[in-house]
């Protein structure tokens, strides 16, 4: 009897990923009009492109919940246990704590005061210390999920502070803050992620429901940005924001001198 196949990429997952990069250069864009051009009429910050910006965000949380559930179930499945399996998520969760370290440095460099203090790199990289610890929990993920969107909310409509740290909790600075991906709400969808996860995808592999999932011709093409989500994240915005400056100054928008400066 020949052995079992390795499991490989999951196109499904891939994809979702790759829509909410979509959504994050988007997003993106319309938030590079607003600061080179305001007398354009787009606010990112409310509507639909907050909205917009909401469900990104989200999406991407979800799949790092299902990711995690996803790669624990797979390792588990081959023997591993333990410290040497959690070590295995945390060496992961360091790529991404160095990556938005990048983020914070540059963006200080860049921007001064308005620097990104806890960005969605910030969190998912908690979310991905967390997560493995959280699994056996099943579906008590989503109640607790539900609570930690509930209280975030709550906090950011109640309260704010100017305490070092609180901001990271979900409690805003007065002055507010940039890109900003507080533990409460945003580990709510990954926590409902790591329900879905260990759920639909049993020791990594996708369930009975699985053999009913068509697989697309273009699949893999389609799944593409989603796996290579982290550099399309580091390098999107200074790629975008020449290309909407040029795309304003074509159309003959005049750009902001309070930008460049």
């Amino acid at each position: 009897m020949s052995a079992e196949p390795a499991p490989g990429r999951l196109w499904e997952v891939d994809a979702v990923r790759t829509a909410a990069i979509a959504m994050m250069v988007a997003y993106h864009a319309a938030y590079d009009v607003h600061q080179l051009a305001p007398t354009v009429d787009i606010d990112p910050f409310s509507g639909g492109w907050r909205a917009l910006q909401v469900a990104c965000g989200s999406t991407f949380l979800f799949v790092v919940g299902v990711s995690l559930a996803i790669s624990n179930g797979r390792a588990r499945a081959r023997g591993l246990r333990g410290w040497p399996l959690y070590r295995r998520h945390l060496r992961r969760a360091g790529e991404v704590a160095a990556a938005a370290l990048l983020v914070t440095v540059v963006t200080l460099i860049a921007l001064g005061d308005d620097y990104v203090r806890f960005g969605i790199l910030h969190c998912i990289a908690v979310a991905m210390v967390v997560g493995p610890l959280l699994l056996r929990l099943g579906w008590w993920n989503v109640p607790l999920g539900v609570a930690a969107i509930v209280t975030g909310i709550r906090l950011d409509d109640t309260t704010s502070s100017d305490v070092p740290g609180l901001l990271v909790l979900g409690v805003p600075p007065h002055d507010g803050a940039v890109d900003w991906y507080p533990l409460l709400p945003w580990l709510g969808p990954a926590l409902i992620g790591l329900a879905v996860g260990r759920a639909l995808y049993p020791a990594g592999r996708r369930g009975p429901w699985g053999a009913r999932l068509p697989e697309p011709r273009h699949a893999r093409s389609l799944g593409f940005p989603g796996r290579h989500a982290l550099p399309i994240y580091l390098v999107h915005q200074p790629v975008l924001l020449p290309l909407v400056a040029a795309a304003l100054a074509l159309a003959g928008v005049e750009l902001s001198d309070e930008f460049f400066r």
